[in-house]
């Protein structure tokens, strides 16, 4: 007898888009799993924020649950999200502190060469002082309105938030043996681009204990917990990486079709993926009010937190070939590190020893092109800023900048 005929979308899950209806769906009757970097950006967070995912976690109840993989690498990397956090306000208080002093030299300068009258030259300074005072109190502020953050996870506010939150809710540790095969089979798919955790590579023969297992074991603990609870599994990350998500001209679709048939041998029921910032904008189905303030301040962390990052492998690559081709650029970039992100036109010049009318046109592009080269051959993401960027005034290029990322690389690796 023949197979009976079936609808369009029959048997085609993996091939589908995940619909807004399906993230609703799955925050009523899923498991939510949550993984460690949902955790840690709670220290990127506004108190707002914080209140606001809290409220829409608690009314999942006992579906809220966290793999012990991911407990284990919040509690490895909570200390550095910490220091992201602190250093980031010290950045923005130090560049804010050098543009003033850069600043009032320009208007000292300004008034030599213009003879304006002192009255006029004061005016001007008294505002721009005001100016900068200004932001520098509210950037302390906002910073001291976050919570009591701190190293000790006795007085660390993240902290006492997120034990209230899972109690009774982290999964255990898998016995040793199921640990270690577990450990080898994340390694096999590596090397062979099976999804989950092939992007993360570079982090194989690191510092921690799993290597670039992490993704893996995070996957295999939170499928064994959906098959025993007989519910759905929804993995709620802010890893956007293509060895999770299946995207299509950058648009993020829905699972990797390979996790789905994978987890179609464990259950009968869905897997899907889920964005901190979706938990908010979808936080009506749970019957939670979010405040468009909390939401915005989720969807602003929830972006920073995944932008594509320069890794230190990428960086010293790209800054071994242009010095083998003899690039003024690898020192012009070692320099901006040196100086928090930033180096001025003039410096360029002098490192460069270009002649004062050379035009710095198209100076990015050696760059630029090795960039696109590392993403071609798969050492650095799509989506990365750009090693180089030019600030202009009218058509002058004043400046260049360097992402914040790279100055942390290659600040480690001048201490280290």
């Amino acid at each position: 007898m023949a197979p009976a005929n079936g609808p369009l979308d029959g048997g085609f899950d993996g091939l589908i888009p995940q619909t807004d209806d399906d993230v609703r769906g799955a925050m009523v009757g899923g498991l939510l799993s949550l993984d460690a970097n949902v955790l840690l950006n709670f220290y990127r967070y506004s108190p707002n924020a914080q209140s606001a995912l809290l409220e829409v976690l608690r009314a999942v109840g006992d579906r809220v649950w966290v793999s012990h993989q991911a407990a284990r690498e919040f509690w490895r990397n909570r200390c550095a999200a910490i220091d992201d956090r602190n250093k980031a306000t010290e950045d923005v208080r130090r560049t804010l502190q050098d543009n003033e002093k850069k600043t009032l030299h320009g208007l000292d300068v300004w008034a030599k060469q213009t003879a304006v009258p002192a009255e006029i030259k004061d005016r001007v300074r008294g505002r721009l002082k005001a100016g900068f005072s200004e932001a520098l109190e509210l950037i302390d502020a906002e910073a001291g309105q976050a919570g009591r953050v701190t190293y000790g996870a006795a007085t660390d506010s993240v902290v006492i938030m997120l034990r209230e939150l899972l109690q009774g809710k982290v999964g255990p540790r898998l016995p040793k043996d199921e640990h270690q095969n577990a450990v080898v089979e994340a390694r096999r798919r590596v090397i062979s681009h099976i999804p989950p955790g092939y992007k993360d590579a570079e982090k194989e023969g690191g510092p921690g204990e799993d290597g670039a297992s992490g993704d893996y074991l995070v996957w295999y603990q939170s499928v064994l917990e959906a098959k025993l609870r007989d519910l759905p599994l929804v993995i709620v990350t802010g890893d956007e990486k293509e060895d999770w998500w299946w995207r299509h001209r950058n648009i993020l679709m829905g699972p990797r079709s390979e996790l789905i048939d994978e987890f179609s041998g464990y259950s009968e029921h869905g897997l899907f993926l889920i964005r901190p910032v979706q938990l908010i904008e979808h936080a009506a189905v749970l019957d939670v009010t979010v405040s468009e303030e909390a939401a915005s301040d989720v969807a602003r962390g929830s972006i920073a937190a995944e932008e594509p990052r320069w890794s230190a492998e990428a960086v010293r690559e790209l800054l071994r070939r242009l010095d083998v081709e003899g690039a003024v650029q690898a020192e012009v970039i070692r320099f901006a590190a040196s100086q928090g992100g930033l180096i001025d036109r003039e410096k360029v010049y002098e490192i460069g020893d270009f002649h004062k009318d050379r035009m710095l046109r198209g100076f990015t592009r050696p760059t630029a092109r090795i960039t696109r080269d590392l993403q071609s051959e798969g050492l650095l993401d799509e989506g990365v800023e750009p090693m180089l960027t030019p600030v202009y005034q009218d058509v002058i290029a004043i400046r260049f900048e360097i992402p914040l990322d790279v100055v942390e690389i290659l600040a480690a690796d001048t201490n280290g």
